[in-house]
């Protein structure tokens, strides 16, 4: 997998002190597990061969675990935290959005690895609901693989 892929995001102030952020919250998670509904099991993701140099594209599992590789992804009305499935080192960074942080500023580092495409479609939710009050960036744009399928689902759902 390539490394050093990261998508960057945040909230103007804690979320549950927002105008109706627990409403929002709750209406954000709602809607990102419509949306992880979506997401074939099986995705297509790019693998680097250090040895020749190139990229190739390859089908794999999508699996989400909790946030340490492990055991259940939590989505509920005051917490997300998932990461990808560590018994196939498909895991790195956990993506963690809690309702109540004062984490102005956040970050998932996922290196392309197969829930890369769960990260964006989480910041595309909460952008959704958030509106002004949450933004977010990527190293990555709508020509990357979890980019394209995030917004081709979100974009079905929404």
């Amino acid at each position: 997998m390539i490394m050093g892929y990261t998508h960057y995001w945040n909230f103007k102030k804690n979320p549950k002190d927002c105008k109706n952020g627990s409403k929002k919250f709750a209406k954000a998670v709602k809607l990102l597990k419509k949306c992880l509904a979506k997401v074939p099991a099986e995705i297509e993701v790019e693998t680097y061969d250090w040895k020749n140099n190139t990229t190739n594209k390859v089908k794999v599992p999508f699996i989400l675990k909790g946030g340490n590789g492990e055991g259940e992804p939590k989505f509920t009305n005051e917490l997300v935290c998932f990461n990808g499935d560590a018994s196939m080192d498909y895991d790195h960074e956990t993506c963690y959005i809690a309702l109540d942080t004062d984490n102005d500023f956040d970050c998932c580092k996922t290196a392309r690895k197969p829930y890369d495409v769960a990260v964006c479609l989480t910041l595309l939710c909460f952008k959704k609901t958030f509106g002004e009050d949450f933004s977010y960036s990527s190293d990555g744009d709508i020509d990357n693989e979890g980019w394209k399928m995030a917004h081709c689902i979100f974009n079905e759902i929404v």
